[in-house]
């Protein structure tokens, strides 16, 4: 049976990075990049040509909450096509978005997050001014928040993955993704103990 593993954590924490080194390393891992369905569904629905940058950049003036309620649909029929098989499947997710007028949280429902039958739940943290740093070097449509915001945004990523975790019962682990992309890939796959 394969295992599902929800990843979050704020921007430029290494999610995207993290789950594409993950998915090269086995050909048994699959990867729910969350902004990427978000786009291609808002894109089909709306005949719109949006890129992630603009989906990043727009944000909730292009996302309502409707069309992150179909996408979270999606989602729930590949995790349960995953618990029918041997494959893994990574969900790369962030339900805090920074707006242009604060935050916004769109999480997942209690009965959404249970049905998804996540197995385990992946924060990944570093410090606001090495986010600070890796969004100014390579923005890709981010803002870029203040060291303030960006610690904020760390707390409440943090919080919302563990109410998920809470809700569920299932283990949680905050990741400093400071350290070196390949050890934190190591740590990750002998947290989650996948068969690869």
């Amino acid at each position: 049976m394969g295992k599902v593993v929800y990843i979050t954590g704020a921007p430029a924490t290494g999610k995207s990075t993290l789950c594409s080194a993950l998915t090269e390393s086995a050909s048994n891992i699959d990867c729910f990049c969350y902004s990427e369905r978000l786009r291609d569904y808002v894109n089909q629905q709306r005949g719109s040509l949006l890129d992630e940058i603009d989906i990043r950049r727009e944000s909730a003036r292009s996302i309502s909450a409707e069309d992150v309620q179909s996408v979270d649909e999606l989602l729930l029929t590949e995790s349960r096509v995953t618990r029918e098989s041997a494959r893994h499947l990574l969900i790369d997710s962030h339900p805090v978005t920074k707006e242009d007028y604060g935050f916004r949280v769109t999480p997942f429902s209690d009965e959404d997050i249970r049905a998804m039958e996540v197995d385990v739940f992946v924060c990944l943290y570093a410090d606001p001014h090495v986010l600070g740093a890796r969004i100014s070097a390579n923005p890709q449509g981010r803002p870029l928040p203040s060291p303030f915001e960006l610690a904020l945004h760390v707390q409440l990523q943090a919080s919302v993955v563990a109410q998920y975790a809470v809700i569920t019962g299932r283990p949680c682990y905050l990741l400093n993704s400071e350290i070196p992309r390949d050890e934190l890939m190591q740590q990750v796959k002998r947290l989650l103990r996948l068969d690869v």
